[in-house]
């Protein structure tokens, strides 16, 4: 069973336009899509913006619901100068850019490490099932930072230099770190909705379906690649 989490219902809303053999159940406040998608048995949940509300709703989920992977799906504002509107990121290390290193470091859970490595085995099978078609965005792995706050203006600045992302959101690295301390395997799949040069709120509102589009398009070549699998 896979949990597909996103943050917004937009994100969600390719997921569940596919979705066959559906129920809804509800975690307390969660409501959860159960169904399958080309076959795969998924469950799809809306965590909402920010990281306390995406930690909160995957260690829920990961307590009540028999998950063995996580990804999530959905949108990201571009900081490496040289993306484009739509393109996918796929995680391959995730860090957050709000939070003072040296508390993590205090965690016994962190160690030295204060970043999260998306799981092995599922960026192989992406890697995979994107050599087995075309998109139509490109496709980049590597570094995604997550933040409370929407990532403009001089903070937008900051967060490129110091920790040089592909890309930048409110959720993906408190369901990392969710994902790690449970032992989950967990990979990130987001596409952008605005960059440097066309930032802030109004862009991401213009391009949040092209990119939850490009998301999916993503996670589902991945869900048919570990349905061969099996």
């Amino acid at each position: 069973m896979i949990l597909i989490i996103c943050a917004i219902k937009p994100e969600a809303k390719p997921f569940l336009k596919v979705l066959e053999n559906t129920r809804k159940e509800k975690c307390g406040s969660i409501v959860v899509h159960h169904g399958t998608i080309n076959g795969v048995a998924v469950m799809v949940v809306c965590c909402g913006v920010g990281l306390k509300r995406a930690a909160g709703v995957t260690q829920t989920l990961i307590r009540k619901l028999d998950a063995s992977r996580i990804v999530m799906s959905g949108t990201a504002g571009g900081v490496e100068s040289n993306l484009c509107l739509g393109d996918t990121i796929i995680s391959e290390e995730i860090l957050y850019h709000d939070v003072m290193p040296n508390s993590l470091q205090k965690d016994e859970f962190f160690n030295e490490n204060t970043s999260f490595k998306a799981d092995e085995a599922l960026l192989r099978n992406i890697k995979k099932a994107i050599g087995t078609g075309h998109f139509s965005q490109a496709v980049h792995f590597g570094r995604i930072t997550s933040g409370n706050k929407f990532v403009t203006g001089k903070r937008f600045n900051e967060v490129a230099e110091k920790y040089h992302p592909l890309c930048a959101d409110m959720e993906t690295a408190a369901v990392a770190h969710v994902c790690a301390i449970n032992s989950i395997p967990f990979v990130a799949v987001r596409s952008i909705t605005d960059t440097s040069e066309k930032s802030g709120i109004l862009n991401f509102y213009k391009n949040v379906t092209q990119a939850a589009d490009n998301s999916f398009a993503v996670v589902e070549r991945l869900l048919n690649e570990l349905k061969e699998e099996e």
